[in-house]
């Protein structure tokens, strides 16, 4: 496809590739783009260095007001530098050969490192010139970890647009700035930066509502089951309303590819694809799961593409069964009919299309939500059971059987935060001209936060804070009562599996695969108790704004969160530790992954993160004595002498011991990178006091009239803790 009149052009020629610039194209930004991975872009500009032709990627100077470095570490590379070829054409016009520079240029992509290209196996298939943009495809074999890859790998040169007005990065909301790798994107600071977002102009800017002078439109993979694409479609248009409440009526379009559009290449810079890489993900080195490529322009945070890859969609119906399978029918069959799966296939497209629109993975108000509106079909379908689509809430497991809620209503949707936040992020301000003039009426909106809980965004960070940072669990403002309804459903799905390998011969693999799976979302329900300790809800501010951005939960609170994880966490129950069908599964005790969950879930309760956060619940909220009060209270219950022959609970005991000897010698990890992740001299005094005193109850417990299995046991944990000298 050729260009007229264009600033620079392609063609192969020979089987090498030819690309011709004019000298307008010169010091004019423009996109390097490897296409269909993220952060495979470089904005570069070419330059004429005597009888040369140079590619260079400098700093982008982002229109918010920072400079952006590219390359690793923060460089600023020169990509290439090609003769200029003689040539016949008017002088404005030079040439260069970019063959072995698209082939098999060391460039490293972002987090990607260069990869081993076999030159002699690797080619260039074709070159497609388009309106600003050279599309160029390839067939690249690389050779990664001894083997050998051959794929298409295709690349664009693209003119970039005219600069739009950025609107400011705001770390109340939940949008990526315009460079999604720099690390304010995973910390929760104020910064100078972009959000990343869409260009929608109103047609009519005197109504409140308008169609955009360009929607943003997904183009359905052609390769996709006909039977999915109304629910992926389905999927995006969730997202209509959101912008709406942006004054955008219209916003989004899915099309199918038409006779015209067979003319483009499938990665042109003019085409968003919905791609469909479930089928055969096994077999190919595709993304495992779902996820979005982005390409941005830096200079504004304007997202010029946008391709969702569905990717393995077994997952989906795994997740669903182990939380909502007592509630929903369909469900309780393998394999999932295809009206559930469908709809299941429609909420990951709608996450993943959140992405798409900018937004983070992050927790959206989760924890705000009301408890007792978790069952009220009202409720549920006006707000939903979480209040966006882009948090790790997952389905609606709180719901009880006998609640009759229709099964619709128990899988996540884009909700009431997801509207608000495209509000924000996508409404035009009109009568400005700078940015920072948005201010006012962002800031008008940002503070609709003090009174709506649901619409206080946090970002999930290495450390989980409180309540309000749980992923993978239906999250509300009572962690406890929720928990306790989900390992309600938890046992009938134990019963569910049962019935279905007796009764209905279901697969041994499917039926391992998901008792693991019921294994892990009781390990993040939990956590999620967990998270009650040392725990704080969260409302993040800026400056002016009063109050505490960290509230600690309330101390009784926490206490009741001990005793309940304490009771689930030491000794599950019995249908989840031994439900009827393990028998004709298992040949020994070996892996148990239950243990495995336990053991790390006291280490989590014993986490330095968590116990200098109770040390400053001490020190300055007035929780005195909270860490001693729970650390002996643990140790307690533990060590009430149990059947020997509940040999989770023996290695429970054996591993809080070992935790505390390491911790009382110092033993943990504490190099000066390391040093804030360790123990304060302040918890090792008191593991060190808790230490003589389970010494102590363990020799009076041997003397003591007690069963002989027993004293094996005892007398392996008095060993354990003679590893530490005790001081009395």
């Amino acid at each position: 496809m050729g260009q007229t009149d264009s600033k620079f052009r392609g063609h192969l020629e020979g089987g090498r590739f030819i690309m011709t610039l004019n000298e307008r194209v010169f010091e004019q930004p423009m996109l390097f783009v490897r296409h269909g991975l993220q952060g495979g872009q470089y904005q570069v500009q070419w330059s004429k260095v005597g009888g040369h032709l140079v590619l260079e990627a400098p700093p982008v100077n982002s229109l918010a007001g920072v400079e952006i470095p590219q390359g690793v570490n923060g460089t600023s590379p020169i990509l290439g530098r090609f003769p200029i070829l003689p040539s016949g054409q008017d002088s404005s016009f030079v040439q260069v050969d970019l063959t072995d520079f698209i082939l098999q240029a060391p460039i490293s992509w972002q987090r990607n490192l260069p990869k081993s290209v076999d030159r002699k196996r690797s080619y260039i298939e074709g070159v497609c010139n388009l309106e600003n943009e050279v599309v160029i495809g390839t067939k690249s074999t690389v050779i990664q970890k001894g083997k050998d890859i051959s794929s298409d790998v295709d690349f664009s040169f693209y003119v970039l647009p005219k600069p739009i007005r950025p609107r400011l990065f705001d770390h109340r909301m939940g949008f990526f700035s315009e460079d999604i790798l720099d690390v304010l994107n995973h910390r929760p600071k104020p910064a100078v930066a972009s959000i990343m977002r869409w260009h929608l102009e109103k047609k009519n800017k005197d109504l409140k509502l308008s169609e955009p002078l360009r929607s943003i439109v997904f183009y359905l993979d052609p390769s996709t089951p006909e039977k999915w694409k109304p629910y992926i479609r389905a999927g995006i248009m969730e997202w209509q309303p959101a912008f709406e409440s942006a004054g955008f009526k219209n916003a989004l379009e899915v099309r199918e590819f038409g006779p015209k559009d067979s003319l483009f290449p499938e990665n042109a810079m003019a085409r968003s694809v919905i791609r469909w890489e479930a089928e055969d993900s096994v077999r190919k080195e595709r993304h495992s799961s779902s996820t979005v490529s982005k390409i941005i322009d830096f200079r504004t945070g304007e997202i010029l593409k946008a391709d969702i890859i569905i990717g393995s969609i077994e997952d989906l119906s795994d997740r669903y069964f182990v939380r909502c399978s007592p509630m929903d029918p369909r469900a309780q069959v393998y394999p999932f009919p295809d009206d559930l799966m469908g709809e299941l296939i429609q909420y990951v497209t709608a996450h993943e299309a959140g992405h798409a629109f900018g937004m983070k993975d992050a927790n959206y108000g989760e924890y705000a939500y009301p408890f007792e509106k978790m069952r009220d079909s009202h409720w549920l379908k006006e707000m939903g059971h979480t209040p966006s689509i882009m948090g790790y809430a997952r389905h609606n497991y709180v719901v009880q059987p006998e609640d009759r809620i229709p099964p619709s209503l128990l899988i996540q949707k884009v909700g009431p935060m997801d509207h608000y936040q495209i509000q924000w992020g996508y409404q035009e301000i009109q009568d400005v001209e700078m940015p920072k003039d948005e201010l006012p009426t962002l800031e008008a909106l940002v503070l609709q936060q003090d009174s709506v809980p649901w619409y206080r965004y946090n970002l999930n960070q290495y450390e989980k804070i409180g309540p309000a940072t749980a992923n993978n669990v239906m999250d509300n403002d009572n962690p406890i009562e929720s928990t306790r309804l989900g390992l309600k459903n938890l046992e009938r799905v134990m019963e569910i599996l049962d019935r279905m390998y007796r009764k209905e011969s279901l697969d041994r693999s499917i039926l391992k695969n998901s008792y693991y799976d019921a294994l892990e979302l009781w390990y993040a329900e939990m956590q999620h108790v967990l998270s009650l300790i040392g725990g704080y809800s969260i409302q993040y501010k800026s400056i002016g704004q009063q109050g505490a951005i960290y509230r600690p939960i309330d101390r009784t609170d926490q206490e009741e969160a001990l005793y309940f994880f304490m009771q689930q966490a030491i000794t599950p129950p019995d249908w989840l530790a031994n439900p009827n069908f393990l028998v004709d599964l298992r040949f020994s005790t070996h892996p148990d992954e239950l243990l495995g969950y336990q053991q790390k879930l006291v280490q989590k309760l014993f986490d330095p993160h968590r116990l200098k956060r109770l040390e400053w619940m001490e020190e300055a909220l007035g929780y005195e004595g909270i860490i001693e009060q729970f650390l002996m209270k643990f140790q307690s219950t533990l060590f009430r002498l149990t059947d020997t022959r509940d040999r989770r609970s023996l290695a429970l005991q054996k591993e809080f011991i070992t935790l505390m000897v390491k911790v009382a010698q110092e033993e943990m990890e504490q190099s000066t990178t390391l040093a804030n992740f360790g123990y304060s001299e302040m918890t090792k005094g008191l593991f060190m006091k808790a230490l003589i005193s389970l010494q102590s109850d363990l020799k009076l417990a041997l003397d003591s009239d007690i069963d002989d299995n027993d004293i094996g046991h005892l007398k392996l944990c008095l060993r354990e803790l003679k590893k530490v000298t005790i001081v009395k």
